[in-house]
């Protein structure tokens, strides 16, 4: 949907009214080309009375307003920002080299369409920082309370106190988020799963003997979407004989239920739930302190496709959406991955950006251009580029950016999509040239033709 606003340029005695179109990005450029959804703020229903005792007491806690992923992070999105991590100082644990990937026989899509696995908990929330500083937002997670230290490497066992909960980084989904993510819209009702209490079938969801053709294995994310091929019956209970429904849940997630079970940010407290501090709004769980008596664990959830219907772990059916899944933190697994979430939050225009000792007004931004780019703040909106010459700036953080050239009009572009433009006068992608001995030059993408919008470099 076309959208407009107003951009008022302080001290020029005008404003500009823009117009902005859907872009339709290629898939390699879009910071946003993995779907989440909007959960706002309310009380979401945790617990079930009449199952495992790690669930009682059912009640309820309120949450704040977030965003959640649609599906389960897959191995592309996975290998696209791990091999960006790896680059820029991550580094993640073995095991990831030894996730499944989708079977050979399986044509319809890429491989890559699977839900990440082999993560540990670590891992996960590695990930969860990698993919933030490539999109241009602040990351979450940090070694120290003071939060001065980005979490890249290492098994770090980290507490409440080392997470920038408001900032609009990626971050596991506590136990309370998940939860009230996965019941959908009904938040508060007491039910089984995200559809209800109805009965459980192999044309619902990917569990064990399911009926599905990746039986004991997991699907693409988003396999159960009315599409799915249901055709055997050892334990689809009926499900091959369905007319197959999209199983998206009341907020339009999938895989819910089944495919791999999803890491969360909490430590596992078995009594956590009778305790009065698992009743505070945005709990973030218990700290790891007082669980001396087992190796302290996470908590996963969701069930897996190694899950049973018919119930396991004395009777629990791990399928269902308040099962409480335990895992040490260092023990990765083909059944688990994850799916992240982030506040609903914005940062301020390029916020990473260094101001300049001994040069007032003068900053360093590390990304525009590439390899770091300086500009003036004058008292104006306007800055001085050292590439661009004069232009005028607006957006969010360092992924969002619309900036305004007297020669041309509007551009936007990110530190995802960069060194590439896309043009709302004509709705052309350019490319800036950074190879050029002239600065200021940009091709465009659809017909090479080349132009000058920047500064010219001194003679």
């Amino acid at each position: 949907m076309p959208y407009s606003f107003t951009i008022n340029c302080a001290g020029l005695g005008t404003a500009l009214a823009i117009v902005i179109v859907s872009l339709a990005l290629p898939r390699a450029l879009r910071a946003d080309s993995i779907d989440m959804v909007y959960i706002a703020a309310g009380k979401a229903l945790v617990g079930d009375d009449s199952n495992l005792d790690d669930e009682k007491p059912t009640h309820y806690v309120s949450t704040s307003d977030y965003f959640i992923d649609v599906y389960e992070v897959n191995v592309w999105h996975w290998e696209k920002v791990a091999t960006w991590a790896e680059a820029n100082g991550y580094q993640f644990s073995d095991s990831v080299k030894q996730r499944k990937d989708g079977p050979w026989w399986y044509q319809d899509a890429s491989n890559l369409l699977f839900p990440m696995n082999m993560a540990d908990w670590y891992d996960a929330v590695k990930w969860c920082n990698a993919r933030s500083e490539l999109e241009g937002r602040i990351p979450v997670y940090y070694e120290d309370a003071n939060k001065t230290i980005v979490y890249r490497s290492g098994t770090v066992d980290l507490n409440e106190t080392n997470v920038n909960w408001g900032d609009t980084g990626y971050r596991l989904p506590t136990e309370v988020e998940w939860e009230r993510a996965a019941r959908g819209e009904a938040s508060t009702a007491k039910q089984a799963y995200s559809w209800g209490n109805s009965f459980l079938s192999g044309s619902l969801a990917n569990y064990s003997l399911s009926g599905d053709p990746f039986d004991d294995a997991s699907t693409p994310v988003g396999y159960f979407n009315g599409r799915q091929d249901i055709n055997a019956s050892e334990n689809s209970r009926g499900g091959e004989t369905t007319s197959h429904k999209d199983m998206a849940n009341g907020f339009g997630l999938y895989d819910i239920t089944g495919n791999v079970s999803e890491w969360c940010w909490d430590w596992y407290d078995a009594k956590w739930y009778s305790k009065p501090e698992s009743m505070n709004k945005d709990t973030k769980g218990p700290t790891v302190t007082p669980l001396t008596d087992v190796k302290p664990r996470r908590v996963s959830r969701g069930g897996s496709y190694k899950s049973y219907s018919e119930g396991d772990r004395a009777g629990g059916n791990s399928l269902r959406i308040a099962y409480r899944g335990a895992h040490l933190p260092a023990l990765p697994s083909r059944m688990r991955g994850l799916r992240c979430v982030r506040a609903n939050a914005e940062d301020p225009l390029w916020s990473t950006a260094t101001s300049l000792t001994n040069f007032p007004n003068w900053f360093f931004l590390d990304w525009l251009p590439q390899g770091g780019g300086y500009y003036y703040q004058s008292q104006y909106t306007w800055v001085y580029h050292g590439d661009f010459g004069w232009i005028y700036p607006d957006g969010k953080g360092s992924y969002d950016n619309w900036i305004y050239f007297p020669q041309h009009g509007w551009l936007w572009t990110n530190h995802y999509s960069f060194p590439y433009f896309f043009s709302s006068v004509d709705s052309n992608w350019y490319k800036y040239d950074e190879t050029g001995a002239e600065l200021g030059w940009f091709e465009r993408f659809s017909d090479k033709e080349r132009f000058h919008w920047g500064r010219v470099f001194p003679r």
